[in-house]
């Protein structure tokens, strides 16, 4: 029997695996290979929020991105393992709140930064077959860009298969992530892509850390929680027959949730949808 690897894909495990200081080489390879920047071009990087207390490892809803700056662009990654109908909307939002929040005063719009936004998902958001997908602000029409200060990336791991493919950095990258066993480490490994074995050191040592063990469970046992939680929202909007125009309900669903102790994002999640 294989033996159990810690999962890369798991947010928590996956911020720890690159925020590490002595794994900065690690983490500008894969910015490196994510975003097609020449690896010598990245010139400056820095991690806003590496910080992970034990209070958000088992708080449900917590959401453990990772915000960087490279060169001069602002860059958050967020990994999602269970499926929400709204990430899509949700991750435009996130974006447009670090794209907005940037301006001190006396600043003008003219300095804003480029923002990407890089989400890695354990499930299909797309009806297409392919695991990537990249947008922009442009016109339909025409194909003309907007500006070139927006990117949102969507990595849907469960199109990838366990075959590794050395020409695919990126797929190279979602694979690592997406690895369950020592099998699929080996694989990897056998592929003689540098930062690619290096993260397969990397969970290898991971998975033999105990505090990295205990983190991961807590948190697994925090989603679960999650998605109980969501599970009750979806119920208690069915018990109360809430239809469209049916404001008074929705508002006493309001009223049941907060009074459960829920928060507002997921309260307005609930009676929107």
């Amino acid at each position: 029997m294989a033996r159990n690897i810690v999962k890369a894909k798991l947010d928590v495990i996956f911020k720890k695996m690159f925020t590490d200081a002595k794994n900065e080489n690690f983490l500008k390879c894969f910015i490196s290979d994510i975003l097609d920047i020449p690896y010598d071009d990245i010139e400056h990087m820095a991690i806003e929020n590496s910080e992970i207390t034990p209070e958000e490892i088992d708080g449900k809803f917590t959401r453990f991105d990772l915000r960087l700056t490279v060169n001069n662009s602002l860059v958050n990654v967020e990994v999602q393992m269970s499926n929400r109908n709204d990430f899509p909307a949700r991750s435009l939002y996130y974006w447009a709140q670090i794209y907005g929040n940037q301006l001190k005063k006396g600043e003008s719009y003219s300095d804003l930064r480029p923002t990407i936004s890089i989400n890695i998902v354990n499930y299909s958001i797309f009806q297409t077959d392919d695991y990537y997908s990249k947008f922009t602000m442009a016109d339909l029409e025409h194909g003309t860009v907007l500006t070139n200060k927006c990117a949102i990336h969507y990595f849907e791991l469960s199109k990838i298969n366990r075959k590794p493919d050395s020409a695919d950095r990126k797929k190279l990258w979602m694979q690592l992530i997406n690895s369950e066993s020592e099998e699929e480490l080996d694989m990897l490994n056998k592929t003689q892509v540098p930062a690619i074995q290096q993260g397969v050191s990397i969970i290898r040592e991971m998975s033999e850390d105990e505090r990295t063990r205990e983190m991961e469970r807590r948190r697994e046992d925090a989603l679960r929680e999650e998605i109980s939680a969501l599970e009750y929202v979806g119920q208690q909007k069915k018990a109360e027959g809430i239809a469209e125009g049916e404001a008074k309900k929705e508002i006493q669903v309001a009223r049941n949730l907060r009074r459960l102790g829920f928060s507002e994002d997921i309260i307005q999640a609930a009676i929107s949808d």
